[in-house]
């Protein structure tokens, strides 16, 4: 069977960015920049706290133990978002994406920043612990508001024929946060003793990651609002008018949502950890390794998204979710069962991040144009958002998991179902690469043949 033809190439998408005009590119700048820092701020435990979470732990813990106080720092985060997304779709689309993309910065900067100035276990007892989860789950509100307002608006101010392109280049802003993150805590784990990065060099990431998000709140000030959002007639109850008329598209972008983000937490939150404690790798190789992924999951990402506006997201995310679940998977099991050198494995690794992973430079331009601009706020801030939740236990299952099987395996079960979950949900979907954001049809049916060529 033919492909779509969307033909739109990636050099013309590269073209028809260049050529927009100054106060669309400043959205579309202020977008990238947002979610850099939002990612960055997102990814911090991850990556920087993981080699010092002993800091706010008790020296009695099991090995299990400080592994469940490790996920859920970075799960409250994550169950923060919906949240977010919720409280703040809701006011951007009745009153401006652009003033609560503000809020959400400061919110999330200065959350951040305490973070950093946390005193330790030894300190405050049960009540530093505590306090790092709440204040997590504090960011994962503000930084669910940010993206859930400011991605819809550059999306607004995007060139059509170019939003594949900008998706893909707009979900690379995560994987260049995290590898600033990696080269950062590489540069201070090797400066420094391992007992000075858990005391104090852990919080260096934390206070310029808040100090970047203000300075990043004065050039978003300067970011004009929406002229599509300004002329489209407002719903007063955005979330009622999403959940009623709009319930099939929601429910079908959540399943999609729900798949790719089991589909991303099992690697991205549980590679890093397997590999110190289960692989016994350094610290210091694990975060070389990772950075060197990211700047791969990079190009991958800005590749996907081309291509989808080349070929149509459906089948892009389609054919994402099957590499990821085959290639992927036996990467990752070689990964985890080959005993390779210390070489080989570092691009097994690398290998296992680029392929499970590329199938998520198609995601924002599709979550956006799925829904019409009067809910567009809280459509892709609650599908983008509220699936992460069954990922943020994914803790649990792993630790049900291993009743049955090796816990070192248990993530590839996230992957499989969040790839079949994936793949169920695109085909549910209409195909959206040459959808006319400004017109769209409020009760889409799937497609079925060629697709019209974008404006």
């Amino acid at each position: 069977m033919a492909l779509p033809v969307v033909s739109v190439a990636p050099g013309e998408q590269w073209r028809a960015l260049r050529r927009t005009t100054g106060r669309a590119r400043r959205a579309l700048v202020s977008a990238w920049v947002g979610f850099y820092v939002d990612m960055v701020d997102i990814y911090l435990p991850v990556v920087a706290l993981a080699p010092a979470i002993a800091y706010f732990q008790p020296g009695t813990l099991s090995s299990a133990e400080a592994s469940l106080l490790f996920y859920t720092t970075f799960a409250a985060t994550l169950m923060g978002r919906p949240l977010g997304a919720v409280l703040f779709g809701h006011f951007a689309d009745t009153l401006g994406r652009r003033r609560l993309t503000l809020v959400s910065i400061a919110g999330f900067s200065a959350c951040t920043t305490a973070i950093g100035l946390l005193p330790g276990y030894a300190a405050w007892g049960a009540a530093a612990p505590l306090t790092l989860v709440l204040l997590r789950f504090v960011d994962g509100v503000f930084l669910g508001g940010e993206y859930t307002s400011a991605t819809p608006l550059a999306f607004e101010h995007c060139p059509p024929c170019a939003r594949g392109l900008f998706g893909g280049v707009l979900m690379g802003a995560y994987a260049l946060a995290y590898a600033t993150i990696s080269a950062g805590v590489l540069l201070l784990l090797a400066v420094m003793p391992a007992a000075a990065y858990e005391t104090y060099g852990w919080r260096v990431p934390f206070l310029l990651g808040g100090v970047l998000g203000f300075v990043f709140l004065g050039y978003r000030a300067r970011v004009p609002e929406s002229d599509l959002w300004r002329s489209t007639p407002k719903e007063p109850r955005p979330l009622g008018t999403l959940v009623t008329r709009f319930r099939r598209d929601l429910a079908q972008v959540l399943l999609l949502m729900t798949g790719l983000w089991l589909v991303a937490t099992s690697v991205v939150t549980v590679m890093p950890r397997l590999l110190t404690t289960e692989l016994g790798r350094s610290d210091t190789w694990t975060t070389a390794v990772l950075l060197v992924s990211q700047l791969c999951v990079f190009c991958a990402f800005v590749g996907t998204g081309a291509a989808s506006q080349l070929w149509g997201r459906r089948r892009t995310l389609v054919a994402g979710a099957v590499a990821s679940v085959t290639v992927g998977m036996a990467a990752y099991v070689l990964v985890l069962s080959t005993g390779a050198g210390s070489w080989t494995l570092a691009w097994l690794v690398v290998a296992t991040q680029v392929v499970v992973l590329a199938v998520w430079g198609t995601v924002t331009s599709y979550c956006t144009e799925r829904f019409r601009t009067a809910v567009r706020c809280s459509g892709f801030g609650i599908a983008y958002s509220v699936a992460v939740l069954p990922a943020s236990f994914y803790a649990v299952y792993m630790a049900a998991l291993a009743d049955v099987m090796p816990y070192r395996y248990t993530q590839l079960v996230l992957l499989g179902v969040g790839a079949l979950l994936t793949v169920v949900g695109a085909l549910l979907g209409p195909e959206t690469a040459d959808l006319d954001l400004g017109q769209p049809d409020p009760e889409p049916e799937p497609v079925r043949g060629a697709l019209k060529s974008p404006a």
